[in-house]
């Protein structure tokens, strides 16, 4: 993107957020695998794969700024007492871009194992930078931070990378620094695969097609493993507090202290909403109506907004009632989640330039930019939507239809069977013989 003009997408979600382009740096290196992991997520719609980009990367700084924010004082963002923050395993910058507009770049290292992607974030951001290694014993760092934040790297280590990780990032830790890390939880696991007693489960599978499988694969533990590993690899007292689904609401987040006995009671995550669009019709040419649910597992989502090229068009509450919702997510308190909206679009303007971003607007009044693309791209979206859950609908029918068939053909065997048996029983023989007898007589 460097000299490039900005894409519409990324320059629609920093309409939607308030910014500009020099509120935050917009350059991505074409060696972020990142970004073509998340395009290949929309069948390569590298427009839709960009928003994603960026949407991720300031959900993910948003969580881990409320929590520092909670630990070192000051209003919502305000950092203004963490001397020394680093972004490890930070790749080519994805989440450093939007901690920018809460740490001053001079107070801000970057470090991971690709010396280009530590370069680039030198070079663009104007960050201090840290080359990584493989073996957390062969990282040499004179620093010590006040607070590390690691996103996507424990979601990848065997299980001695796991531990050894633990121990050099909390020996880096100033005292009473913290350490946020996130992991796949055990209920992100398929279901056909067992968790160990151990806790961990790791394969040998990884969307990175430079780093070996063997280094960097996939993995899954449970709480018990991450609270006996932190607690292995602490030198000194460590508090520790997890926030399941905190980062995206997909993978865990954790928070490490270096301090014994912290009171996390007055922590409060407000986690980004779910959000799901269930009908997008086109009422007219100059309307378009949309609704479905909305759920925040932390926090409260208070409203459903709608913008079309970065203007805010139509807002509605967060108060139909959905059990159906509430009973998906096993709380009661989820029951209020529908929403709907009736979005007017511009006249003399192709359904297919517009750009539709719908947001959920939590209890702090932030808004989260969960959906984007154009209004057509969103028609199909839905369309796409409905045919799989009819063709799940089909199947679940015709499996139904097919246990009762085998069910039905299963008593006829078995009618055919004790028919047989009965028959053949000596009883069954003397009364047709009787009945013969009983035939001959009354001729």
């Amino acid at each position: 993107m460097t000299g490039d003009p900005i894409p519409p997408f990324a320059r629609a979600l920093l309409t939607d957020q308030g910014l500009s382009p020099e509120d935050v740096p917009l350059a991505i290196d074409p060696r972020d695998e990142m970004l073509e992991f998340l395009a290949g997520n929309y069948e390569g719609d590298r427009d839709r794969g960009l928003f994603t980009y960026f949407r991720s990367g300031l959900s993910i700084a948003d969580a881990l700024t409320q929590i520092l924010a909670w630990r070192f004082g000051g209003g919502s963002g305000d950092l203004a007492h963490v001397e020394r923050l680093m972004d490890f395993a930070s790749g080519y910058g994805r989440i450093t871009r939007f901690l920018l507009r809460s740490v001053p770049k001079e107070r801000l290292w970057v470090s991971d194992v690709y010396a280009e992607a530590v370069r680039f974030q030198e070079e663009r951001f104007g960050v201090h930078g840290l080359v990584s290694t493989i073996r957390p014993e062969d990282f040499a760092c004179a620093e010590r931070f006040d607070a590390i934040t690691v996103t996507s790297l424990f979601t990848h280590l065997p299980e001695e990378r796991f531990a050894g990780w633990l121990r050099r990032l909390l020996g880096l830790l100033r005292p009473g620094g913290v350490l946020l890390f996130s992991v796949h939880g055990e209920m992100l696991l398929d279901p056909a695969v067992t968790m160990p007693e151990a806790g961990i489960v790791f394969q040998e599978l990884s969307e990175s097609r430079s780093l070996e499988t063997c280094d960097y694969g996939s993995t899954w533990v449970t709480e018990r493993f991450v609270r006996s590993a932190v607690a292995r690899a602490a030198e000194a007292p460590v508090s520790l507090w997890r926030a399941p689904r905190g980062l995206c609401n997909f993978q865990d987040l954790y928070v490490a202290i270096r301090e014994e006995g912290v009171d996390f009671s007055s922590l409060a995550l407000q986690m980004e909403p779910l959000l799901l669009i269930e009908t997008c019709e086109l009422e007219r040419p100059g309307l378009l109506t949309l609704s479905g649910w909305t759920v925040a597992l932390s926090g409260e989502a208070r409203e459903v907004q709608a913008s079309v090229d970065g203007r805010v068009v139509a807002a509605a509450p967060v108060q139909g009632m959905r059990s159906d919702v509430a009973a998906v997510f096993g709380d009661g308190r989820l029951a209020r989640s529908g929403w709907s909206l009736a979005v007017p679009l511009p006249p003399g303007v192709s359904r297919n330039a517009l750009i539709l971003i719908v947001r959920v607007v939590d209890a702090r009044g932030v808004g989260h930019p969960l959906w984007a693309s154009t209004v057509e791209t969103a028609r199909l979206h839905v369309a796409r939507q409905d045919l799989t859950v009819a063709d799940r609908r089909l199947g679940e029918m015709k499996a139904r239809l097919a246990a009762a068939e085998g069910r039905a053909a299963a008593e006829i065997e078995a009618l055919r069977t004790r028919i047989a048996h009965m028959e053949a029983s000596r009883f069954w023989k003397l009364r047709n013989a009787w009945f013969r007898l009983k035939g001959l007589f009354s001729g």
